[in-house]
């Protein structure tokens, strides 16, 4: 193989880890870094996207609609259970945990009896292209370009309207905005309803490459907070960027070298050193370096 066709190949890699990295992360930084909540029933809400847009998709809607549908169910889903459960435990990180431990199992279980281990897959659409001796799939490339449309919505929609600004004064001083005149427990109902559309529509898109079942979620669950833990939550997008782009580089250069296994390893290995040196995630010492360098 020439070089232009390793180097393709190696960028492909890169950007498909990237994606299994940020896309089912951005629903759960927006949760815990907005209302400090550690959402454990986040891959269940991806599962619960990928099994609207299944049956919305074989029912005859097409593929982009029937994602944006499995994001309006999780999303709507997200609003009803902090309504009814979330609400009762902010400031509480250890019960919050375990509630959503539960809300997790629950749902788990009931898809299962719902619905049984396994059901009719997406099968994944625009086809396949080849360089070299590999084939390759447009699909992994439209979803890395739909991963960075939605994180620079959620970029915008946090740094230019006035629901970002009283979301982020909110997460700044919950008790200051309220006394400023923000709905705190609905900008709360709102943040968490939105952080489960994503991971709807994370569902869903990631519905077109892999098994569909009530474990769906747990393949992208643990990867997901490894993102969150080494990015932190003092900014959000920032955050999220910097630990997918650094996570997924690791990976792939050791998959690439070696392995998955070895891949997967080095990638944890790598997010432990991190947390031992920044135990606030990349985030807040990037903002410190923003901080300290805007002082002198």
């Amino acid at each position: 193989m020439d070089i232009l066709t390793v180097a393709f190949s190696l960028l492909y890699q890169l950007s498909d880890s990237f994606v299994l990295l940020a896309l089912p992360a951005l629903g759960l930084i927006i949760i815990f870094g907005m209302m400090g909540i550690v959402n454990m029933a986040h891959g269940e809400m991806m599962m619960m996207g990928a099994y609207a847009t299944a049956f919305s998709w074989h029912a005859g809607v097409p593929l982009p609609i029937s994602i944006l549908f499995g994001g309006v169910v999780a999303g709507v889903f997200g609003v009803v259970l902090e309504r009814i459960v979330i609400r009762r435990f902010y400031g509480q990180l250890l019960s919050s945990l375990v509630v959503t431990w539960g809300v997790s199992l629950v749902m788990t279980q009931g898809a299962l009896l719902l619905f049984g281990p396994i059901i009719r897959n997406v099968p994944t659409p625009l086809g396949n292209f080849v360089i070299g001796d590999y084939s390759y799939s447009f699909y992994r490339i439209a979803l890395l370009a739909v991963t960075c449309a939605l994180i620079a919505s959620v970029w915008a929609l946090l740094a230019f309207t006035s629901f970002g600004f009283r979301a982020r004064a909110t997460m700044e001083d919950a008790e200051m905005a309220r006394a400023l005149g923000v709905d705190v427990r609905w900008m709360y109902t709102i943040t968490f309803g939105l952080g489960a559309m994503l991971a709807g529509i994370a569902g869903g898109m990631l519905a077109a490459t892999s098994t569909i079942s009530p474990f769906f979620g747990q393949g992208f669950t643990g990867q997901a907070f490894i993102t969150v833990v080494v990015g932190g939550a003092a900014e959000i997008i920032s955050g999220l960027l910097s630990s997918a782009i650094s996570l997924a580089f690791v990976r792939t250069v050791f998959t690439s070298q070696f392995n998955i296994l070895l891949g997967y390893a080095s990638m944890l290995f790598f997010a432990l050193v991190v947390i031992r040196i920044l135990p606030t995630g990349i985030s807040d010492w990037i903002g410190k370096r923003r901080i300290s360098g805007s002082i002198r």
